[in-house]
């Protein structure tokens, strides 16, 4: 390393340590707002996956009628109604799930609410055809045309329920979006007045250091790493509180939720790199803005 860089290096920590405190603040800030923001990716990358998963799953329900709302099905009805399906050039697969089978999966999936499933009759829940399409965007087509058969008393698409769901997950991730954001620009402006301080405390050595010929770059770029540095190490406390805790949680919502995929330590490892550009990135630009004027001569 030559002479020149071993100085600028040299300035860089020292700065750091001089301003100690400011330091620290500018690395919480930057830890804080970076931690968002990944968690926000990770969610985006969480919502990814759950999609292309349900999606392949997804299933359009024909619920069957039992004499309550509408005239019960009889087996010669039911039996057609089938037939009619497995023709259909669009179903990949039909499942027919009686009223035990029904209310077997409905104690399956609220084992942990014992009041709820006590609370819910068997008779109340009906018989059903379950289908699964080659093209989940094709429900229209079983829609229209099974609608009006004789003992089909309604017809759900599950895209509905999934589509309630990735609205509810994108308006949290837009959420934390706009969080990381405004929190990113407080940790630039904190950035820039820590770097316009450093540079006013040596404002007589960069005096003297134009005097003798020193370009403003050369006279720059110790307090640019200054603020880098601070930035980097914000970067990497949040990536680390992110590998830390993220896997953790997944893992515990994988065993508690068997349904859905979730992301592990591979997909935090993988945003480490975005976190650490976006810190260098952002230290950087404040550093050179907070110095733009203050340097010039």
């Amino acid at each position: 390393m030559s002479a020149r860089w071993r100085y600028i290096l040299q300035e860089a920590l020292i700065g750091l340590r001089r301003n100690l405190m400011m330091t620290v603040a500018v690395i919480l800030s930057v830890t804080v707002s970076l931690t968002l923001l990944g968690a926000s990716l990770l969610l985006s990358e969480q919502v990814e996956l759950a999609t292309d998963d349900w999606v392949g799953k997804v299933e359009v329900s024909i619920f069957l009628c039992d004499g309550r709302t509408c005239p019960e099905i009889t087996p010669e009805q039911q039996q057609q109604l089938r037939e009619d399906l497995e023709a259909q050039p669009v179903v990949a697969e039909v499942f027919f799930e009686s009223k035990e089978d029904a209310y077997a999966r409905f104690r399956e999936l609220f084992r942990d609410q014992p009041n709820l499933v006590e609370s819910v009759d068997p008779d109340v829940l009906p018989a059903s055809f379950r289908v699964r399409l080659e093209n989940p965007q094709l429900f229209n087509v079983i829609a229209e045309q099974f609608e009006a058969y004789p003992g089909v008393e309604e017809i759900v698409d599950q895209r509905q329920v999934l589509d309630q769901f990735l609205r509810f997950t994108n308006v949290i991730r837009n959420a934390a979006l706009i969080v990381a954001a405004i929190q990113l620009i407080a940790a630039g402006v904190l950035i820039a007045n820590t770097i316009r301080v450093a540079a006013f405390a040596r404002r007589e050595q960069t005096s003297v250091m134009k005097l003798v010929g020193a370009s403003n770059w050369y006279i720059r770029l110790p307090f640019v790493l200054e603020g880098v540095f601070a930035g980097m190490i914000g970067a990497f406390v949040s990536w680390g509180l992110l590998y830390a805790s993220v896997p953790r949680v997944a893992g515990q919502l994988s065993r508690d939720i068997e349904l859905m995929p979730f992301i592990g330590a591979t997909e935090v490892i993988a945003v480490g790199p975005w976190l650490l550009a976006a810190g260098a990135g952002i230290a950087a630009f404040s550093s050179v803005v907070a110095l733009r004027r203050f340097l010039d001569v």
